[in-house]
């Protein structure tokens, strides 16, 4: 039986149809990785229900995990099959192991005693969120304290005999784990190097998902190739009037208020994410002062084994109870307050539908970082032991008392209104709300330059942004997010301004223009040029141009690979030179001599003084473009540079009666042959490393409309200031 019978009804994208043949020759094959990377709403889930359809049918035994408590439920209403995160499936909660560590000691759960796993497969969603970083400074961890290490161990893929495989499916454009500097398990060499695993891989970046023409997607797919491409040029979230909406600092509250459900806050820090909660409850709750009420909504900030709820789980408020407050004295340090609060959570989002949590919530967890301070970590091991002068610490009786104790294990939570975007991650809601709040704010309702400015260079910016976007499934709102394009730098000169800068400049920036004539057409054709990209077309061009001036003739030409040689000669005098393109048939290497006629040194030293200061040209193909092999956008450039194919396209769009006639791509410019008419100019457009586009040039001498110029650089202004729908 195919894969792909369990497909027939669905008109799947290419990107799906090459990832469902890999993924069959995968379960066929030794290889023990399949990673399946797919960006928002490219159908990751459909081939996720596909395949599990297709498992059931051959009776292949497989096993449906996610990171989270809150993305395992979401499998599971989308495939109709059990999934568990992957602490509960791995780890035995039953068999907890005492660790030394120099004066101190904590507890680990061990990984499970798996014997079910001959031929399984593992199947992992939200990968990306997957860290094999060693999680540190909880007093009960699990396993070896990396992850993605466990998870390889539990599933015994690296034991040949075994014939188990993992499927890790995510988006690798997410955030990577708290605390990992990217997404170990999306990585082929890491697991390589490290598990001595094989792995297959497929992308997927067509977008599948109904809707999927939304502005929310559209900015993600912007963002996402922003990553991809690493030029950080290209930024907008202003409002569409559909599904993007930009509400203002003094409106947004209000929209949140009239919002429906789901919704859900996200921002960059916990301040903001505090001071957001905190206003919440004031409009909720006509006694906000409490620290949590009944329907008060929290999401949890760290994982509790004994009551099997876990960091990133939200749950609802049932039931508030008394407070105990008890001041603990610590050696060599000031005495720390803790207050506990009973309660009663009711978790929705969880593997146990409807699971019911009682315990003491720490309420200086609710108020302070993301984190319990050490000395507050250390007042809670202290308290325990005031408490309980007669256990000795490192025995069964100790081990099993801290186990049980409800003021040591206390639940640490925070508000859940407002959350920061790595404890949104795995979730989905229909109204999701952003607060620009990535770099210093006054509050968090004046984003200022420097934010702007990291964002365009900064790659965990670009992440964080389309993390938090893609949360939205129906209505994305954002507060303050900046705007910058391609063009925000651009800066359009005129002639006057090209002749004022020649004055203050040695190296002009005017360039020669060349004509092609019928005998520069025939040594073109000589040399079989024509069957050779542009780029080496110009550079024949250019040089031929240079020693012309000197009655120097170009008497051969040859390409070897890159290797570019020239052969010259004046009078008796002959000598033959070598320069080097490169992949994007670009000449960046100097000129060096392979061969030269004996006494021939006046000869070379012409030679070299031209061919390493050759002037720019502009060349006029007018009537000979039929004979000249001009190029259309290159693929290649679009792929390195795709910024350059976004103003093509750009002014393809909204350009009118004028036409582009050619393109040339130069080292960090492209220049552009506009007419209309009788009309010509040809304009170059200058960009920086990081893929901005700089000053705007007009070249003189081949322009022969002011007028043209001036309708070029209106359409460049609307371009500039996006006052087109894109």
């Amino acid at each position: 039986m195919s894969i792909f019978n369990h497909f027939k009804q669905l008109n799947l994208s290419q990107g799906q149809e090459a990832a469902l043949t890999k993924l069959e020759a995968f379960l066929d094959s030794p290889v023990q990785v399949f990673m399946l990377k797919g960006y928002a709403g490219s159908g990751k889930t459909t081939i996720l229900k596909g395949l599990v359809e297709y498992l059931n049918a051959v009776n292949k035994d497989f096993a449906l995990m996610a990171p989270t408590g809150r993305a395992a439920k979401v499998i599971r209403e989308k495939t109709g099959q059990e999934a568990f995160t992957i602490h509960k499936s791995i780890y035995s909660y039953e068999d907890l192991v005492e660790i030394e560590e120099g004066d101190s000691f904590y507890y680990y759960y061990k990984i499970r005693n798996n014997v079910d796993v001959v031929g399984k497969i593992f199947i992992v969603d939200e990968a990306s969120m997957l860290s094999d970083a060693k999680s540190e400074g909880e007093f009960f961890r699990f396993g070896s304290s990396r992850l993605l290490s466990d998870l390889i161990s539990y599933t015994r893929v690296q034991q040949p005999n075994v014939n188990s495989k993992i499927i890790f499916l995510g988006d690798p454009c997410q955030l990577p784990p708290v605390g990992d500097n990217s997404s170990k398990a999306f990585e082929a060499n890491y697991l390589k190097a490290h598990f001595n695993i094989s792995c297959e891989e497929t992308e997927m970046k067509e977008v599948k998902r109904q809707g999927g023409d939304s502005g929310v997607f559209r900015a993600a797919a912007k963002i996402r190739k922003s990553i991809s491409t690493r030029f950080f040029n290209n930024f907008d979230l202003r409002p569409n009037g559909k599904d993007i909406i930009n509400p203002t600092y003094e409106t947004f509250l209000d929209t949140w208020q009239e919002a429906a459900s789901p919704k859900i806050i996200i921002a960059s820090k916990n301040k903001t994410c505090l001071d957001l909660n905190l206003q919440i409850r004031e409009r909720r709750f006509s006694n906000p002062d409490l620290p949590v009420q009944k329907s008060d909504i929290v999401i949890m900030g760290s994982n509790n084994y004994r009551k099997g709820i876990f960091n990133g789980e939200f749950a609802v408020v049932n039931e508030v109870g008394d407070v105990t407050e008890r001041t603990i004295s610590l050696r060599g340090k000031p005495p720390v307050t803790l207050y506990w609060r009973d309660i009663e959570l009711v978790f929705p989002d969880t593997e146990i539908e409807n699971k019911i949590v009682k315990g003491k919530m720490l309420e200086n967890f609710l108020f302070g970082d993301n984190f319990l301070r050490p000395e507050e970590t250390q007042a809670l091991y202290v308290d325990f032991t005031n408490r309980h002068k007669e256990l000795k610490p490192k025995t069964e009786e100790f081990k099993e008392a801290i186990m049980q104790d409800e003021y040591f294990n206390c639940l640490l939570m925070k508000y859940g209104y407002a959350v920061t975007c790595h404890k949104a991650q795995g979730g989905e809601w229909d109204n999701v709300f952003t607060i620009w709040d990535n770099d210093n704010m006054q509050g968090f309702n004046c984003l200022i330059d420097a934010q702007r400015r990291e964002g365009k260079t900064n790659i965990n910016f670009y992440r964080w942004a389309y993390t938090a976007i893609t949360r939205a499934s129906k209505t994305l709102y954002t507060l303050n997010p900046p705007f910058f394009n391609y063009y925000s730098n651009m800066s359009l000169l005129d002639l006057n301004v090209v002749n004022s800068l020649n004055e203050l400049s040695k190296t002009q920036i005017q360039t020669e223009k060349v004509e092609i004539d019928s005998e520069l057409l025939q040594k073109l054709s000589s040399y079989n040029l024509f069957d050779q990209p542009i780029q080496l077309q110009d550079h024949f061009i250019q040089v031929n141009n240079a020693v012309r001036k000197q009655n120097i003739e170009i008497i051969g030409w040859q390409r070897i690979g890159y290797e570019i040689r020239f052969t010259f000669m004046l009078g008796q005098d002959r000598a033959v030179f070598k320069t080097h393109v490169n992949g994007k048939n670009e000449f960046k290497s100097k000129f060096a001599i392979i061969s030269k006629h004996p006494n021939g040194n006046q000869f070379i030293n012409l030679l070299t003084g031209i061919l390493n200061c050759l002037p720019t040209v502009i060349i006029n193909r007018a009537g000979v473009r039929d004979e000249i092999n001009i190029i259309e956008f290159d693929q290649s450039v679009e792929e390195a540079f795709p910024f350059t194919k976004s103003l093509f396209d750009d002014l393809v769009s909204i350009l009118n009666e004028i036409n582009i006639k050619e393109i040339q791509h130069k080292q960090y410019k492209e220049r552009y042959f506009f007419i209309r008419k009788e009309e010509s100019a040809v304009i170059d457009f200058e960009y920086n490393s990081n893929g901005f586009f700089g000053r705007v040039i007009p070249i003189q001498n081949t322009t022969n409309s002011q007028i043209l110029i001036s309708d070029i650089y209106s359409i460049l202004t609307v371009l500039k200031n996006q006052e087109y729908a894109s």
